[in-house]
């Protein structure tokens, strides 16, 4: 799972780059404000997401603020689902070198300062179990 989520951010990274890399400027719209201009960063995005199986995800924008949502497809056991969410919360230190380094590249090609990030996880009744924000606050 925590490699999983590694490739996400890494690949979501890449996304951004070959899509903002060759604009040849330094953009001042929102992260948002790019995505609606341009629905493609959206779908690339997705696209390069790894969700694992039984599970669905999606990417959106608001602001300066970009969020992975992932959600189960399937309802699990409470027992499972706490392990899970424990999991999560344990691989959020490894996360974060990936997740931070994704968005000071970001930052640099949109000169954007303050993106932040954060991954979220539902469970099949909608109700989100686990959630991370990057960078961490202090």
């Amino acid at each position: 799972m925590r490699k999983r989520v590694v490739t996400i951010i890494l690949m979501m990274t890449a996304a951004m780059m070959l899509l903002l890399g060759g604009c040849g400027q330094q953009v001042t719209a929102t992260l948002e404000d790019l995505a609606a201009d341009n629905p493609d960063i959206v779908k690339t995005i997705q696209e390069q997401i790894t969700t694992p199986e039984g599970m669905s995800s999606e990417v959106s924008f608001s602001g300066d603020s970009f969020d992975i949502t992932f959600k189960f497809n399937d309802a699990i056991d409470d027992s499972d689902e706490k392990v899970l969410v424990e999991a999560f919360g344990k691989n959020s230190e490894t996360l974060k070198s990936g997740f931070e380094s994704a968005i000071a590249d970001l930052e640099t090609e949109t000169g954007i300062t303050g993106i932040t990030g954060t991954v979220h996880i539902f469970n099949a009744s909608g109700e989100e179990t686990w959630s991370h924000e990057f960078p961490e606050k202090e």
